[in-house]
């Protein structure tokens, strides 16, 4: 999964819908949604825990 980089678990799902539609040329079915949108909460949550650590090893 790639890095989202967006400030909102709702923007993160939005993009990714996006990026699918381009890549696939239809919308996802609702398998394919759901498998889509779990991925990137949890890709999202990844890396708002790494921001984390990053901002407190700096400090």
């Amino acid at each position: 999964m790639p890095h989202t980089h967006a400030s909102t678990k709702a923007e993160a799902i939005h993009d990714a819908l996006e990026v699918f539609q381009e890549v696939h040329h239809h919308q996802p079915d609702a398998h394919e949604k759901a498998r889509l949108v779990s991925d990137t909460i949890k890709e999202w949550e990844h890396e708002q825990v790494e921001e984390m650590h990053a901002a407190d090893n700096a400090a």
